[in-house]
Parts: C-alpha cells; structure tokens; sequence
C-alpha cells in the first residue's frame, strides 16, 4: 500500500464517509449529502474545505469541478488499512461457514470446492481456494515454439516427468520468418544453457544473479534469454494440486469488469496455473504467519494487450496454513502453499469480506487437520 499523508482526525472521518458512500452506491459524495447522511457536525463548507486537500493528497477525485468526490485507489486502501483488527465476523456467517465445510467430504479437494462455493454465496464475489505445492527436481529440457509472432510458448521438463509451459512475448523479433526462427533456436539455446540441470530455485537465483550483473557488453541474446528465463521460471514454481473458483457468473452481472476485459478474466480463471501464480504474488508468503487477509485494490488481471486494456479486480486473499507445509526456513521446493480468495469490484464490502475469508482460512485449515489427508483428484 502506498504511503499517504497523515490526516486529521476530520479528514479521516469524511474520507471513510465518502468511500462507505462509494462502496454502497457507487456514485460521488457532495459535501451537504456526507454531512446529512453520517450526522456530521461540520458545515458544508467546512467540508468542501477538507475535501480539497483530500484531493490534493491524491485520496479523493471528481470527474468535473461542481461535482461530488469519488475516492481513488489510493483513498481506498487507506480506509481498508483503518479495518485492521476491527472487522469482526458475524455469528451468522460464521455459522453459515462452518456448515458449508462439515458438509464436505472428507478430503482436501471436497474441502477447497465447499470453502469457494460457500464464500461465492455468502460475498455475491468470484471466490478461488486452492492448495498447491512448490514445483521441485531440476529441469532437464527447455524448448521454446513459435505462436503466433511475437508470442512463443516456452516448455520447462522435469526429471520426474512433470513439464510446464508459458506463453511469453518475444522482444525484438525480426519480421523476416527466416529470421526471427533463427532467433528463436538461440534463445532456446541460452535458455537451455541457463537453465537443464538446475533446479527452478537455481535457475531463478543465477538468473537474478546475472541480471543484476548485466553490462553492455552482455548481447542482446542472453540479455532476452534472462527476461524470458526470468518470467517462466517464477511462473513454474507452483503446483495448484486443489483449486475451484467459484461464481465466475457474477463478473458478468456487476460493474467490476468491462465487457471487453470479460473474456480475458474468464481466460485466467480457466488457467489454474497462471491464476495461483498471480493470486500468490498479491499475496505473499510473508503474510502467511499472520493469517491477515491481504487486500489490492484495483489490481492488474489477465494479459492485457496495452495499459488501456488492463482489466482491474480487487482482491481480498489470506494465506492458508497448510499442514506440511514445513519450517518458514525450508526451501520453497519443500512447502507447501494455499489461499482462500475472493476477486470482485473496488466496491467490494470491505469490512465484511475481510473477516469472511480470514475466518474461512482458518476454518478450512482446521477442517483439513480434523479430517485428514485421504486422496482426491486435483480440480484441473
């Protein structure tokens, strides 16, 4: 979260006014509706006054000069940071929880397919749960095929047999075929040297390495062969094992996602991989011993084509602790990893989506311990 100016106690009062207003109607704030409606004992001028240096601050904005405020992103996740430790989960939807993960059976697929459906209900949002493992052994192929220019698809295979692959954009193609083939085999042939027989963990240190080493005299080729190496590598280290999402259905029925963005949201909930890769770089493992829910207010989704076309969600993740998961000291080849989630509009219920997933993070740890480890297919 950005840093943000400090703020009076008035300006934080009228700030958390505008964005509840925001989060429950959608439209902008004047200063005499935020004064009726909360029992303010400001004046409307007095609150025209702190809007403006709200506005200054980058924490508020309008479309036009007699308009109401509307918060920013950065507005937003400042009063997501005011929640902290106050949300509280009713007894209600606690009791709803509960009852979605005992009707589960008694594995840890049935429990990840309850704990979605029932958060997709209770929060009217796309609800992701998933356990995965961190990709081990080392890599003994690397091959790189030509889609459709400038896009290749880059194959990892492992000595156990597994194999992972990611579409990446290739720089600088030539747009001779001949040529840009010619490209392509040397950045395999870079790619490869770089990479076989290592394991991801390896690849990514000496990758990192030599980027952070880079000269001018390193050529184009290998400069390439880093960028790509770099991207396929991390997006390979995790083996969603159990992943459901749940309640794509509302994307199409709200205001969180343009219809021409639709289609590549619904593409990367499809990708199971490519979506817990995502989801655990918005979450990360450092959260994790605090099992908080992490919130991103209107991050980038999808493969956009170009800036314009980024597609925005907002993401309320926690950390799940997942038995076996090993020492915090181990490799990330040894542990274990999971995540309850839930993706949907800037307008998303904070104060209850919050409490919802921490308490469903727990609850579905805990139902995992009590149940155990009995087999089930992974949720391709």
């Amino acid at each position: 979260m950005d840093r943000v100016p400090s703020l009076t106690t008035r300006q934080q009062r009228l700030l958390y006014a505008v964005c509840r207003d925001y989060i429950l109607t959608g439209e902008p704030a004047s200063s005499g509706r935020v004064v009726k409606a909360h029992g303010l004992p400001w004046s409307s001028a007095t609150v025209r006054q702190e809007f403006a240096v709200l506005e200054r601050d980058g924490l508020l904005e309008r479309s036009h000069h007699s308009s109401g405020r509307l918060p920013t992103r950065s507005g937003l996740e400042h009063y997501v940071g005011s929640l902290g430790g106050v949300a509280q989960l009713s007894p209600h939807l606690a009791t709803v929880v509960d009852r979605g993960l005992a009707a589960a059976g008694h594995s840890v697929g049935d429990e990840v397919r309850a704990a979605s459906a029932v958060l997709s209900e209770v929060a009217g949002c796309v609800a992701v749960s998933f356990v995965g493992a961190s990709r081990g052994g080392r890599i003994d192929t690397v091959d790189v095929a030509p889609l459709v220019l400038p896009r290749a698809l880059v194959v990892l295979g492992f000595a156990d047999g597994s194999t992972a692959m990611r579409t990446v954009s290739i720089e600088a193609l030539d747009d001779d075929p001949a040529i840009a083939d010619r490209q392509i085999r040397t950045l395999q042939g870079r790619l490869r040297e770089l990479c076989v027989r290592r394991t991801l963990d390896e690849a990514l240190a000496r990758l990192r390495a030599l980027q952070q080493a880079q000269q001018a005299r390193i050529d184009d080729a290998l400069g390439e062969a880093l960028r790509v190496g770099l991207i396929v590598c991390a997006g390979a280290s995790l083996d969603p094992l159990w992943l459901q999402v749940a309640g794509q259905r509302t994307l199409a029925g709200g205001d969180a996602v343009a219809p021409a963005g639709l289609g590549d949201v619904l593409g990367l909930l499809e990708d199971y991989e490519r979506l817990a890769e995502v989801l655990c770089q918005l979450v990360p493992d450092g959260q994790a011993l605090e099992r908080r829910a992490r919130v991103r207010v209107g991050v980038p989704l999808g493969r956009p084509m170009s800036p314009a076309q980024s597609v925005r969600l907002t993401v309320v993740g926690c950390r799940l602790p997942v038995r076996g998961e090993g020492s915090s000291e181990d490799p990330p080849s040894q542990r274990a990893t999971g995540m309850v989630a839930l993706l949907g509009s800037d307008r998303m219920d904070y104060a209850r989506a919050i409490p919802l997933v921490e308490y469903a993070a727990r609850s579905l740890a805990a139902h995992g311990e009590s149940t155990g480890d009995s087999g089930s297919d992974p949720a391709p």
